[in-house]
């Protein structure tokens, strides 16, 4: 019996050998790792087995399991993260307030990032994202739209940043995203206080134009200030 394969259920003794075989292989997104067969092969284990494994990493975002094909490594995305977000929100083990703080610890540093790697092309983007916020909210009285464009402006900075697990964590947040703005504008359900929220945001953006990475900061944290007073 290989030395792995002890203590653990067999599915996640596999499981961690192909987790070590992973990191001891330095395998990349893309790279394939062995066939169930060879995995087989290899432990002396059934294909029920590896299946089970393969099946709980594909799960967990690491292994694609396309049918008929190798195995290969996913490149990190949000989805396992989400479901546990989501699942907090719903199972109320976590309240808006504390969503808001999370995104605050995150956002702020994101937000001064992007005013340091950002260029003309995320301006163009970020303002266009800007003005539909302004139209939808204090025009149309969108909600939904505007909260679809609050978090794409949110997100959009994220990418800006250049530091690609603060926009894991914010699309693996998108639900309770969208969940908290709405909380947010029901507690500052009128025009002037809507008017704000839009002028913050500009304020930001404007900020960001100007590469002024320390005025940025600083008005991404009054923005989630002003959001977390009103709960």
């Amino acid at each position: 019996m290989h030395p792995l394969i002890e203590k653990q259920t067999l599915s996640e003794q596999v499981r961690s050998y192909v987790l070590s075989l992973i990191s001891q292989s330095n395998l990349n997104p893309g790279d394939e790792i062995p066939s169930e067969k060879e995995i087989i092969e290899r432990l002396g284990v059934s294909r029920g087995v590896v299946r089970e494994a393969f099946q709980s990493l594909s799960i967990l975002g690491i292994l694609d399991i396309s049918s008929g094909k190798k195995p290969k490594i996913q490149k990190i995305n949000s989805n396992p993260l989400e479901t546990i977000f989501n699942h907090a929100i719903v199972t109320q083990q976590v309240n808006y307030q504390q969503i808001l703080g999370l995104r605050r610890a995150i956002e702020v540093d994101s937000a001064v990032l992007a005013a340091m790697h950002g260029n003309k092309n995320d301006y163009i983007k970020l303002r266009k994202i800007a003005d539909k916020m302004r139209k939808s909210l204090l025009s149309s009285n969108d909600w939904d739209l505007f909260i679809e464009s609050d978090i794409d402006f949110h997100l959009t900075l994220a990418e800006m940043s250049q530091n690609p697990l603060y926009a894991l964590m914010l699309k693996a947040l998108r639900g309770a995203l969208g969940g908290s703005i709405s909380a947010g504008l029901l507690n500052q359900n009128n025009h002037d206080e809507h008017k704000k929220i839009i002028d913050i945001h500009f304020d930001i953006l404007e900020s960001i134009e100007k590469q002024d990475f320390v005025a940025t900061g600083l008005k991404m944290d009054t923005h989630f200030k002003l959001t977390m007073d009103s709960f």
